[in-house]
């Protein structure tokens, strides 16, 4: 990206968040999300060999900001790893694209002149801090916003099948995309091209948990063969696909499903 004055915005160093799946008993459940994010911001600066007191400031994404990933994570994440306390921290909310948000900010910040070195990164630890759970009980964040779409908002998994059928996209070809990209990851991951984003084993001590090892790094074994087309789409019953309900729950849009 280009900015002013032929200024231009560059990755210098990627690391990648460690990965676990998101339930209670999971992988990394026992780790606290502060700290997953504080092993990433460690090891990045580490790999970069900058001086963390020149970095200008620090963008994090998490979306449901409250128990173990509330009162700006972000901060708590660069002052648990050891850095200095006179770099700022923001975390951004922009849900499931909200890592993204952050280095788009960061980018936009080196363009403008704002920013000369900043950290855009990420973290969200759904075994601890479940989807939804921001949202307290009797609590309405929505108010006039349920006027507006009485219906309710269009979920992802919806809006999925919404594009499927504008698109033509068949089940059976979307499947073999699906198991052809977790092909390519498990042929990458063999041949050692994560290896260089992958962060070094943290062997984590925390006030609350002890994990010498993050769990082995595994990808889904499925065929191209192997689809499932019979399995009924998580989303489809209620994505509001026959001719009467698509105009009801997506006024706006300009095609029929």
């Amino acid at each position: 990206m280009s900015g002013y004055a032929g200024r231009d915005a560059v990755i210098v160093e990627a690391v990648r968040t460690p990965i676990g799946k998101g339930r209670p008993g999971g992988g990394l459940h026992q780790v606290l999300p502060v700290d997953l994010l504080a092993h990433t911001l460690t090891e990045l600066v580490h790999r970069s060999g900058v001086d963390p007191t020149t970095v200008d400031d620090v963008i994090a994404g998490a979306v449901t900001q409250v128990g173990d990933q509330a009162v700006n994570i972000a901060r708590n994440a660069w002052l648990a790893a050891g850095f200095p306390e006179t770099v700022p921290a923001t975390t951004v909310d922009r849900q499931c694209g909200s890592s993204q948000q952050a280095i788009a900010f960061a980018a936009q910040g080196v363009l403008a002149g704002a920013y000369d070195l900043v950290i855009a990164a990420g973290v969200e630890s759904m075994s601890r801090v479940p989807m939804g759970s921001s949202v307290l009980a009797g609590s309405d964040p929505f108010g006039a916003v349920a006027q507006r779409y009485p219906d309710g908002l269009v979920p992802q998994g919806v809006s999925a099948e919404l594009i499927a059928a504008r698109w033509g996209l068949s089940r059976r070809r979307l499947d073999e995309f699906s198991a052809a990209s977790h092909e390519k990851a498990a042929q990458a991951t063999k041949e050692g091209r994560f290896g260089p984003s992958w962060p070094r084993s943290p062997g984590w001590t925390t006030t609350r948990s002890s994990v010498p090892e993050p769990p082995p790094r595994r990808w889904r074994r499925c065929g191209r063969r192997s689809t499932t087309p019979a399995t009924r789409s998580a989303s489809r019953r209620s994505a509001g696909t026959s001719p009467r309900a698509t105009p009801r729950r997506c006024p706006t849009a300009p095609w029929r499903c």
